[in-house]
């Protein structure tokens, strides 16, 4: 039963209807089908990185929240038990009650002990604090066990175990940095652990489609098109979490302000990194502003609430909305209109307005509306761009993702599996470097003809 309901769950993640925002794969076109960039083992594997990658925010979030007794922190721990949810009811609509509520023991175990870890360490109660660990240990050993069942060996419950400490060691080293007031640790920790998530998500969704191939039409989870998809969705949805995180930081003059907003830039510093390496200082002073300049109107935002600056927040409503044109413009030149200016401008208008209205929510004190409306909304929205935005470069530049571009051996990632394409990520620099020069070429006519 175990088994059965958790290859059927993840099997029922790629053909249940998606939440809301979600990006249509049917209205993609054939380019994007063709590319590889979806299919139902890259499909799999988004879902897997979304639902891996929200818990693990969530959680840091949960943990912050109750052991500095804000007032969200019930409601973020909502947002958490929602999370957990999703895939306990594609359990149970294939298995019914039964199989679900025992799927959902197991991984909400150790959700209470971090719980429980939060409440000994607020208590100075380390005898509390011992249980909890050893209760994770516990966890540990159940939950890879319960895996290497559910895939009849593809993961073995040593590689499990592995990847399993890892994640409860990601969590807990976040949680100890930032409790103990090493805010610089925290967010490095943080930034670790979440990337872990989309190391988890390929591995365990490889072994799954390995186990059955015909179920996912015999697709493959990591290929230069979904390994792509998987890159962009990772910073995307990296920096819908720390956009929001550190807003409220802000808003709430908190101590690790400053290290939350270094997390966001060197989010930021990814990208514009990669592409400093292909094409030099030039290539990335032509992309990082463009995509800096929303940070810095979202930071403008933020002061204003603080300050009660009424004038303050309309300049910054009104530099977003000249963001959002500059920025659609881009990606329209980027891919050669493979994703229009005036698609491009709803998409990013949305983003916009995600990060805008979980702000305003949680400065009104809505709670409930803050992390199990908008917030989850807005996190799932970016794995819809990071699935436009791949299969907009991927249809562009057909032969850079062909399947011969893939290295015979990838990195260990302790499951056993590959790790993203570093490839793949430069050749969506490539794109980016390429239009950047263009962008700014039709810029510079522009103003010597004016």
């Amino acid at each position: 039963m175990f088994k059965k309901t958790v290859l059927s769950s993840c099997a029922a993640l790629v053909l249940a209807p998606s939440m809301a925002m979600a990006a249509d794969h049917e209205d993609h076109g054939e380019n994007y089908e063709e590319a590889g960039v979806t299919s139902p083992a890259a499909d799999l594997r988004a879902d897997l990185d979304h639902l891996f990658s929200e818990h693990f925010a969530l959680t840091v979030a949960f943990m912050q929240k109750a052991y500095d007794g804000e007032g969200d922190a019930e409601e973020a721990g909502a947002a958490l038990d929602q999370n957990t949810a999703e895939l306990t009811a594609a359990i149970e609509s294939v298995y019914g009650s039964e199989g679900a509520e025992e799927f959902e023991r197991i991984w909400q175990s150790h959700i209470n002990f971090f719980g429980d870890m939060v409440g000994a360490e607020a208590e100075g109660d380390e005898e509390a604090r011992a249980e909890a660990e050893a209760n994770l240990e516990n966890y540990v050993q159940e939950f890879s066990g319960f895996l290497d069942a559910a895939t009849e060996g593809n993961l073995p419950q040593e590689a499990g175990e592995e990847a399993i400490t890892a994640h409860v060691a990601d969590v807990t080293n976040t949680f100890d940095a930032y409790a103990a007031g090493d805010h610089q640790e925290a967010y490095e920790n943080f930034r670790h652990g979440f990337h872990h998530m989309f190391d988890i998500g390929v591995n365990l969704g490889g072994a799954i489609t390995e186990q059955m191939p015909e179920e996912f039409d015999n697709t493959e989870v990591s290929t230069p098109a979904s390994d792509l998809r998987s890159d962009l969705n990772h910073l995307l949805s990296e920096h819908f979490f720390l956009a929001v995180f550190g807003m409220q930081k802000g808003l709430d003059g908190a101590d690790d302000f400053d290290e939350a907003q270094w997390a966001l830039d060197e989010n930021t510093a990814d990208l514009t990194e990669a592409v400093e390496s292909v094409y030099g200082e030039e290539g990335a002073e032509a992309f990082e502003p463009i995509w800096q300049s929303h940070i810095n109107f979202f930071g403008d935002m933020t002061g204003a609430e603080v300050e009660g600056n009424e004038e303050a927040r309309a300049q910054a409503e009104e530099d977003l909305a000249e963001y959002v044109v500059e920025f659609s413009a881009f990606l329209d030149e980027a891919t050669e209109g493979g994703i229009p200016q005036e698609a491009g401008e709803e998409a990013i208008s949305a983003h916009v307005a995600d990060v805008t209205n979980t702000f305003d929510a949680y400065a009104a004190g809505n709670f409930d509306r803050t992390w199990n409306e908008e917030f989850r909304h807005g996190f799932h929205h970016m794995f819809g761009l990071g699935e436009v935005l791949s299969g907009a470069f991927v249809a562009q530049n057909p032969e850079m993702f062909a399947e011969d571009k893939m290295p015979e051996e990838m990195p260990a990632t302790g499951l056993g599996g590959s790790s993203s394409n570093t490839m793949v990520l430069w050749a969506m620099v490539t794109t980016f470097a390429a239009a950047a020069g263009a962008f700014l070429y039709g810029r510079k006519k522009v103003n010597t003809e004016q």
